[in-house]
């Protein structure tokens, strides 16, 4: 864990428009500064920077928060990812602190085998380059492949020389352990089991694809061989799980690609490393690859969290039209939106790219994508006797098997439709194939179809590896992915409280005067203004200086009112709880924006900070607290009130004792009494409700 004092150091020196100027280009408006929204497609700059606030905010997609904040959505990064980032912007040193031996001992293996694989990355990128072995073979081989010296350098990519103990020996020069070498104690890079020798390279005499996290680290490798091809030799060799790679979690150059997948709204799947390759130099940098392993739940969880879009782009032979349709129900099963650009015969994006310009691969994708339901019917129609009911109707209960994993009730509908008039059903028909899908709960079968494709794999790579011994196969789960080493410091998530979108939550009258008060906690709490009263023992004006959080907790609780929201009162205690000590400054907005525990006060938080007045940059506009924050207390006070007086008049109407009539026109009468005094502060008119 990092320290606090080290946290609230790293929060106080970040400066949002250093950070974000990292990743936009911005422009000054005014006091702020404008530039295009990194979360969504934008064409006109929407994005919206405050130095003064030390916030961001887009005023199109929502999206925004504090320079940890931004990070943390940016880069996929965990908070103490981003905490150590910053560290290392503003040159704060940020160590892990209050961890026991056993936990200590297992973030340096890891920060080890980090440290190792960047080390390998360098050495194989600078052997492809720097050695004649290097540049004979693997630079040959890009170079054959049409892959140029931009692209190699985006990727990484390397060449591994064929002296088998060359890297090893390297690496022990500069002082990495043996062990995290090896496969089981390591990274799998060197394999050897007698300690008086020297470890054999994995990847001796491939071309290297290195493949990176999230955060782009490097975790892993997959190597070709170019020279010989034949039994003793696999064609493709790749990293074995270790602690800080699982390859069923992270697709091929999605490091890489994250950004325009999420500027795009769309990744494009594709099935070799070399066809990632050849699309982005073409211009499609949206790509990605399952990397030898069939596309799992976890590669499609990741992808979800930059876009919902994918169009699945697999080799036009039986294998990869068997690979898309699989693909095709578990994407859906995990509530994507699938298309597919079927390629020329005998084509595959390397291929294609190669042969065409980015122009007219484009217009290509365009003019081919297809949904997933012509897909499936032309491709399960092309070897079926249409005159044969029993095919047919085998063709339907397989399309209409992927609509029933839709969950959205109106597209599935939408679907049936397609489906029955491209296979000449009636819609009927067609949506009894469907709910017989759900009766049989093929969701279920997907999950299976998935788990034996993982057993598959895990066969194959035992195989190369010349491994009898299983893998335990674990199913997938529902959990969002998430690397190992970079979560483990994370906070537990909070358990959820009731909010405006709970079931169990009723909107009320009072909400927009709550939010009202809310946002000038938010904005202005630990500021002090000077209130002005009439007091009434002295018979005369007098003023006092107190903080908007001290006002607004005197005047509601001198009346007992209490926020009925469940959000905003989970904001005002928390104001309360961390403003009680009168000696501390207290800067709301930035503790606000830095409540990472609770994710929901925090995006609240942002949006209050935030209006669309400041998107103009407009220093002038000085909110004068003095009058808006007492005004705002007072409609609340007056919402309340209203509602007060609308019960007991509406009791006044259903009651028929006297005594009760009396009693509650008693009260009706001392409610309006107050009711027109807050009218004369409002400057409203007031309305008296009569008697029926």
């Amino acid at each position: 864990m990092i320290d606090q004092q080290t946290i609230d150091k790293v929060i106080d020196t970040a400066q949002i428009v250093d950070v974000v100027s990292d990743f936009v280009t911005l422009r000054r408006r005014g006091v702020n500064y404008i530039g295009l929204c990194p979360f969504h497609p934008d064409k006109s700059p929407s994005f919206n920077v405050s130095p003064a606030k030390n916030i961001c905010k887009c005023f199109s997609c929502g999206e925004g928060g504090s320079p940890v904040t931004f990070l943390m959505k940016k880069e996929q990064m965990t908070f103490y990812e981003a905490i150590r980032w910053l560290g290392k912007k503003y040159g704060i040193e940020v160590e892990d602190k209050k961890m026991n031996d056993e936990e200590r001992q297992q973030q340096t293996d890891r920060e080890g085998m980090f440290n190792l694989n960047e080390f390998a990355q360098k050495c194989f990128e600078e052997d492809l380059f720097n050695t004649p072995e290097g540049r004979n073979i693997g630079l040959a081989y890009f170079r054959e492949r049409g892959i140029q010296d931009a692209t190699i350098h985006r990727y990484h990519l390397g060449y591994a020389l064929e002296a088998k103990d060359n890297f090893a020996r390297r690496a022990l020069e500069r002082g990495h352990k043996r062990e995290y070498l090896l496969d089981g104690t390591g990274v799998g890079l060197c394999y050897g089991d007698d300690p008086r020798k020297t470890p054999i390279c994995r990847f001796a005499g491939r071309v290297i694809f290195p493949h990176h996290s999230l955060s782009g680290k490097c975790i892993a490798f997959g190597g070709r061989i170019l020279q010989r091809v034949d039994h003793a030799f696999k064609k493709y060799v790749n990293s074995p799980e270790s602690a800080i790679y699982h390859k069923s979690d992270l697709p091929y150059g999605l490091f890489e690609a994250k950004n325009e997948m999420a500027r795009q709204d769309l990744c494009y799947v594709v099935e070799g490393n070399v066809d990632v390759l050849s699309m982005s130099q073409a211009g499609f940098q949206n790509v990605i690859a399952a990397s030898g392993t069939a596309l799992t739940s976890e590669h499609i969880r990741i992808i979800k969290r930059f876009t919902r879009n994918c169009a699945l782009m697999f080799d036009a032979d039986n294998a990869g039209i068997t690979a898309a349709i699989k693909s095709i129900d578990l994407l859906l099963l995990e509530g994507m939106n699938v298309s597919i650009i079927t390629l020329p015969e005998g084509e595959d994006p390397d291929s294609f790219c190669r042969k065409h310009s980015s122009e007219e691969v484009s217009a290509y994708f365009k003019a081919n994508m297809q949904d997933f339901i012509s897909f499936k019917i032309k491709t399960l129609l092309k070897d079926v006797n249409t005159l044969d009911p029993y095919a047919m109707a085998k063709v339907a209960q397989s399309v209409c098997n992927s609509v029933a994993l839709i969950a959205d009730p109106i597209t599935s509908s939408i679907l049936v439709g397609r489906v029955a008039q491209s296979l000449r059903l009636s819609e009927q028909q067609t949506m009894r194939y469907v709910n017989q899908a759900k009766q049989n709960n093929y969701q279920a079968e997907v999950r299976r179809m998935e788990v034996e494709m993982r057993r598959e794999q895990a066969a194959r790579e035992r195989e190369e590896l010349g491994v009898t011994k299983p893998n335990v196969i674990v199913s997938s789960n529902n959990s969002d992915y998430s690397e190992s080493s970079e979560n483990s410091d994370k906070p537990e998530s909070p358990q959820p409280t009731p909010s405006q979108s709970s079931p169990s939550y009723v909107s009320r009258l009072t909400d927009r005067f709550e939010r009202n008060i809310i946002k000038h906690i938010v904005r202005h709490g630990g500021e002090t203004f000077t209130f002005s009263y009439f007091n009434e023992a002295e018979k005369k004006q007098e003023n006092v200086d107190v903080r908007v959080i001290d006002f607004i907790y005197n005047e509601l609780h001198a009346d007992e009112v209490i926020f009925q929201h469940p959000l905003y009162a989970r904001m005002f205690n928390l104001a309360l709880d961390v403003s009680a000590n009168l000696d501390v400054p207290w800067d709301s907005v930035k503790f606000f924006s830095n409540i990472f525990d609770d994710p929901e006060v925090q995006q609240t938080a942002i949006n209050l900070m935030q209006d669309r007045y400041d998107a103009l940059g407009i220093a002038q506009n000085v909110e004068r607290i003095d009058i808006l924050v007492p005004r705002s207390i007072l409609e609340l006070k007056n919402c309340i009130l209203e509602q007060q007086i609308d019960s007991i008049t509406q009791e006044l109407r259903n009651t028929s004792d006297p005594v009760k009539s009396n009693e509650l026109m008693k009260a009706l009468n001392e409610k309006i009494v107050i009711k027109k005094s807050f009218d004369k502060e409002l400057g409203e008119r007031v309305i008296i409700p009569s008697r029926r």
